[in-house]
């Protein structure tokens, strides 16, 4: 008899409608409610697409010689990333991730945070040109209080980090990204 089979179609007809209710969290929002919208950078921060790639520096002298790579991630509308390492001799002495961000507020900022460190260090945007960008924070007790990324006529990337010491630059060349010449397997991905 088809009456088992019946009797178990019905519970699932009956109890289908109430839980559907029950799903607010997937449920599509209602016609009047309108999404809350991100407020939109003060600027365009479009121009900092300069900084994005891989890029290789020097510090120091042949003796105390620091190789520096730098890469940041393509732009997208509201974010840019960067990973730091810093190395002598090929072993790796020091690293730092930032980031380049609107803020809820619409505010840009550069945050940074080193090997080692508990908190990101935050630097507002105070200006924004073509191929040019500088952060400040006067009220940071260490240095930098001022970091300023710039595109040379050469194409390389100058990143400069100016405050209470001596100023820091590093000149950047575009390097080939790690990885860029890995063959992926399709069946992988």
């Amino acid at each position: 008899m088809k009456t088992p089979g019946l009797l178990a179609l019905a519970a699932a007809l009956l109890t289908a409608g109430p839980l559907a209710a029950q799903d607010t969290a997937h449920a599509a929002p209602k016609p009047t409610e309108k999404a809350k919208e991100k407020p939109k950078p003060k600027v365009d921060i479009s121009k900092l697409k300069f900084m994005s790639g891989c890029w290789s520096g020097t510090l120091g002298s042949d003796k105390d010689r620091l190789d520096v790579e730098e890469y940041w991630s393509t732009l997208s509308d509201n974010l840019l990333l960067s990973t730091t390492r810093y190395l002598k001799k090929g072993h790796a002495t020091g690293f730092e991730f930032s980031r380049i961000e609107v803020t809820d507020s619409g505010a840009v900022v550069f945050a940074a945070r080193a090997a080692g460190e508990n908190e990101d260090d935050v630097y507002p945007m105070k200006t924004l040109v073509d191929d040019y960008v500088l952060f400040e924070n006067p009220t940071k007790k260490k240095f930098p209080q001022r970091i300023m990324y710039r595109m040379a006529t050469d194409g390389a990337l100058i990143p400069r980090n100016e405050g209470d010491g001596p100023s820091v630059e590093v000149r950047f060349h575009r390097i080939k990204c790690p990885g860029a010449d890995i063959k992926l397997k399709p069946d992988v991905y």
